[in-house]
């Protein structure tokens, strides 16, 4: 029951400071008269990025390697090539 009491004295209170121009009301100004009005277009902010099909330096997409059927490599062929042909764990 405090709290309740509480939670409607202070609901009253910021509401009568409102009403009584305390300043704790949030609105906006008026603008003065030789004030700069800026516009800002964002429609094509999604598009910055240039994403082209051929890069300079790109890698080569990486080679398929001679592990067995139903076996993993035990390195990735990104991070190792060599190693990629290796069988790490095989299900039979």
């Amino acid at each position: 029951m405090g709290y309740l009491l509480i939670g409607v004295l202070a609901v009253a209170a910021m509401g009568l400071a409102t009403v009584a121009g305390l300043g704790l009301a949030v609105g906006a100004r008026p603008l003065p008269e030789r004030a700069i009005i800026q516009h800002v277009d964002r429609t094509h902010k999604g598009d910055r990025l240039d994403i082209r099909t051929s890069k300079v330096g790109a890698r080569p997409a990486p080679q398929r390697s001679a592990v067995p059927v139903g076996c993993e490599p035990l390195f990735s062929p990104l991070v190792s090539p060599e190693g990629s042909r290796i069988s790490g764990r095989c299900v039979s």
